[in-house]
Protein backbone atom coordinates (compact mmCIF):
# COMPACT_ATOMS: atom_id res chain seq x y z
CA UNK A 1 0.00 0.00 0.00
CA UNK A 2 2.54 2.34 0.60
CA UNK A 3 4.58 2.48 -2.53
CA UNK A 4 1.02 2.85 -4.71
CA UNK A 5 0.15 6.11 -2.20
CA UNK A 6 4.08 7.46 -1.68
CA UNK A 7 3.54 8.21 -5.67
CA UNK A 8 0.39 10.79 -4.84
CA UNK A 9 2.65 12.72 -1.84
CA UNK A 10 1.24 16.33 -2.52
CA UNK A 11 -1.31 15.76 -4.95
CA UNK A 12 -5.08 15.79 -4.34
CA UNK A 13 -6.91 12.84 -3.82
CA UNK A 14 -10.15 11.19 -3.48
CA UNK A 15 -11.11 9.58 -0.24
CA UNK A 16 -14.23 8.79 1.52
CA UNK A 17 -13.00 10.57 4.55
CA UNK A 18 -16.28 11.61 6.51
CA UNK A 19 -19.01 9.94 5.05
CA UNK A 20 -18.68 6.13 3.67
CA UNK A 21 -20.78 7.36 0.65
CA UNK A 22 -19.19 10.84 -0.33
CA UNK A 23 -15.93 11.01 -2.04
CA UNK A 24 -13.94 14.45 -0.90
CA UNK A 25 -10.59 16.13 -2.17
CA UNK A 26 -7.81 15.97 0.18
CA UNK A 27 -4.17 16.53 0.29
CA UNK A 28 -1.97 13.61 0.80
CA UNK A 29 0.87 14.85 3.07
CA UNK A 30 2.43 11.87 4.36
CA UNK A 31 2.93 7.93 3.83
CA UNK A 32 4.27 6.49 6.69
CA UNK A 33 5.09 2.45 7.17
CA UNK A 34 1.71 2.13 8.39
CA UNK A 35 -0.63 4.62 7.87
CA UNK A 36 -0.84 8.04 5.55
CA UNK A 37 -1.97 11.38 6.23
CA UNK A 38 -4.18 14.06 4.57
CA UNK A 39 -5.63 17.23 4.86
CA UNK A 40 -9.07 18.38 3.71
CA UNK A 41 -10.29 22.21 2.53
CA UNK A 42 -12.79 21.93 5.15
CA UNK A 43 -11.10 22.19 8.06
CA UNK A 44 -7.43 22.35 9.07
CA UNK A 45 -7.12 18.86 10.60
CA UNK A 46 -4.76 16.18 9.64
CA UNK A 47 -6.04 12.96 9.37
CA UNK A 48 -3.96 9.93 9.78
CA UNK A 49 -5.37 6.77 8.05
CA UNK A 50 -3.83 3.28 9.22
CA UNK A 51 -3.40 1.25 6.11
CA UNK A 52 -5.64 -1.40 7.60
CA UNK A 53 -8.92 0.60 7.17
CA UNK A 54 -8.02 0.96 3.46
CA UNK A 55 -10.52 -1.49 1.23
CA UNK A 56 -9.30 -0.48 -2.36
CA UNK A 57 -7.18 1.99 -4.11
CA UNK A 58 -8.76 3.17 -7.41
CA UNK A 59 -6.57 4.79 -10.19
CA UNK A 60 -7.07 6.50 -13.79
CA UNK A 61 -5.35 9.12 -14.99
CA UNK A 62 -8.18 10.33 -16.63
CA UNK A 63 -10.03 10.57 -13.81
CA UNK A 64 -11.56 7.46 -11.54
CA UNK A 65 -15.33 8.11 -12.01
CA UNK A 66 -17.36 7.23 -9.03
CA UNK A 67 -21.06 6.47 -8.74
CA UNK A 68 -23.51 4.29 -7.05
CA UNK A 69 -23.20 4.72 -3.19
CA UNK A 70 -19.97 6.60 -3.41
CA UNK A 71 -21.02 9.88 -5.52
CA UNK A 72 -18.33 12.41 -6.15
CA UNK A 73 -18.79 15.97 -7.35
CA UNK A 74 -15.65 15.92 -9.73
CA UNK A 75 -13.00 12.95 -10.55
CA UNK A 76 -9.59 12.43 -9.06
CA UNK A 77 -6.77 10.17 -10.74
CA UNK A 78 -6.07 8.25 -7.10
CA UNK A 79 -9.04 7.57 -4.91
CA UNK A 80 -8.81 5.94 -2.04
CA UNK A 81 -11.97 4.00 -0.22
CA UNK A 82 -11.41 3.21 3.58
CA UNK A 83 -13.78 1.02 6.16
CA UNK A 84 -15.83 3.15 7.97
CA UNK A 85 -17.13 2.03 11.84
CA UNK A 86 -20.92 1.92 12.18
CA UNK A 87 -21.37 4.06 15.89
CA UNK A 88 -24.91 3.65 17.89
CA UNK A 89 -25.13 6.47 20.25
CA UNK A 90 -28.04 5.50 22.78
CA UNK A 91 -31.04 8.53 22.27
Amino acid sequence: MKELIEKQLGNEIGVNLHSAHRIEPATLIAAGNDYFSITTQEDENVYHVPYMNIVKIIENPGGVVISGFFKSHKTHPFVIKIGHVVEYVPT
